[in-house]
């Protein structure tokens, strides 16, 4: 059986503060991006609940990449506080700590009542405020966890909390965007509903991304992307992603580079990869035309679409190689085969159009290394 749903409840052209001077709530617990506690818009949301004389407790010991020493520490502490809602606001990382928080409490305890969940991305980038998934670090496994409890009950998008992210930052989440959408837009389990989501987010990443790189004062860019961010979250969350993020994560986990400028590193050929699936490079020629570029045949279709890719890259500073962002040639070459076990392991792989062996994900590795 096929279906769509989104569960989450989005808020958007809304200030956050606004939001909890509504809230009927007994306890709410912050679990926050230290980020967000220096800018000011962890206390925006205490001092709300404050005047609403609402119980309150901040975990903001966040780290990137969450761990699960991290998750454990936050965990004792909002279970001893027992809140009617969690609320996480801060990048993807933020927010996967609450979802691990959440993870472990089902793990744990059958008879587990999540409380209200709230998100609030402050990076354009994860859709984690809308998703099943989350990403947990245990030494040097990054894994992924994908459960119905971990969707987020609300999310808030407020362009406030991204408009000084710095153009570096906005170019790697921007791009993790667009992998979403492609990666959602081929899998095995895209529908028309899913389809609509990405060809929509592809086109607002294209005019948007550079935008907000070359002018990171451009507010209804960033806005753009922001809700960008949030329809690809709809589409993956729903259709699943592919080798794109296999890779990804494993190399993440592995060389502990920023997730999203992986998957633009990755994005061109992993596109020429699936492209020898008949049913991607098809989809591939959609998108392609989607975007206004020549494809009159699918070949033509999927070389410009992988054109376009490199192209985008260049317009934001990103590297074609692994070499070129500081791995070093030896060690890359030394863990191929610990990359490409924990890229078949991943639970993206099975929703990849094209299915990988070990031979053919290796020779696609080692092609994202120059030497």
């Amino acid at each position: 059986m096929t279906d769509f749903s989104i569960r989450t409840k989005i808020i958007f052209d809304l200030p956050l503060q606004v939001f909890f001077s509504t809230l009927d709530s007994r306890s709410v617990f912050i679990v926050a991006d230290p980020m967000m506690e220096k800018l000011g818009f962890t206390k925006k949301i205490t001092d709300t609940l404050c005047q609403k004389k609402i119980a309150y407790e901040v975990f903001s010991e966040v780290t990137p990449d969450p761990k699960v020493e991290v998750i454990a520490k936050g965990l004792g502490k909002m279970n001893s506080f027992k809140p009617t809602h969690l609320v996480a606001i801060g990048g993807g990382s933020a927010i996967d700590t609450a979802k691990g928080m959440v993870l472990s409490n089902y793990k744990l305890f059958s008879d587990y009542q999540k409380p209200t969940f709230v998100a609030i991305p402050s990076t354009s980038g994860t859709g984690s405020e809308v998703t099943s998934f989350t990403v947990i670090t245990n030494g040097e496994d990054k894994k992924p966890f994908v459960e119905e409890a971990l969707i987020p009950d609300i999310a808030i998008l407020d362009v406030d909390l991204v408009k000084s992210v710095p153009p570096k930052v906005s170019a790697d989440t921007g791009m993790d965007v667009l992998t979403h959408a492609l990666e959602a837009y081929v899998s095995t389990n895209a529908s028309t509903f899913t389809d609509a989501l990405a060809e929509k987010t592809v086109k607002l990443v294209f005019e948007n991304l550079p935008k907000i790189y070359q002018n990171p004062n451009d507010l209804v860019a960033r806005d753009l992307m922001h809700k960008a961010s949030t329809l690809a979250g709809m589409a993956f969350t729903n259709a699943s992603l592919g080798i794109n993020h296999s890779l990804a994560h494993a190399i993440g986990g592995t060389f502990h580079l920023p997730h999203g400028r992986i998957n633009a590193v990755l994005m061109a050929g992993v596109v020429e990869y699936n492209a020898k699936n008949q049913c991607a490079a098809e989809k591939y020629q959609q998108m392609a035309k989607e975007l206004g570029l020549p494809a009159e045949t699918a070949e033509m279709g999927v070389k410009h679409l992988i054109m376009a890719i490199r192209y985008l890259n260049k317009a934001l500073g990103i590297a074609d190689y692994f070499e070129e962002v500081g791995i070093v040639s030896a060690e890359y070459i030394n863990r191929k085969d610990q990359i490409i076990t924990l890229a078949l392991a991943d639970a993206c792989t099975a929703t990849n159009p094209r299915t990988p062996d070990s031979q053919s994900l290796g020779e696609l590795y080692l092609s994202f290394f120059k030497n």
